[in-house]
């Protein structure tokens, strides 16, 4: 798996927030976009997205909005019980109740 990168810049927060309200950050590929620093359970939920990324390849992105229609259709949210996110929030809720001294690492 390629290594990831992040990326902080602060003039994300405005546009990212006209498409999510409470918005931190959005994987494409093996980097990470956030608008600010990232605790390590943030930062464990963005690793999941980049091994979803890994997994599918450039077809994530329409699984993903599949998996959105999909929750949408069942009357759920299409970001809170979209199959990604849900995936992604295990992952930091595992690093909380086993937290380690190193940053989580995608693969691990």
């Amino acid at each position: 798996m390629k290594p990831h990168r992040i990326h902080v810049w602060p003039w994300l927060r405005l546009p990212g927030s006209l498409v999510l309200r409470d918005w931190l950050a959005i994987t494409i590929g093996s980097r990470i976009f956030a608008w600010r620093d990232m605790d390590d359970s943030e930062l464990a939920h963005e690793l999941e997205h980049v091994r979803q990324w890994a997994r599918h390849g450039w077809a994530f992105p329409v699984a993903y909005l599949v998996a959105a229609q999909t929750a949408r259709r069942a009357g759920k949210s299409w970001y809170r019980d979209n199959r990604f996110e849900v995936e992604a929030r295990g992952a930091a809720k595992r690093l909380t109740r086993n937290p380690r001294k190193d940053p989580p690492q995608p693969g691990r």
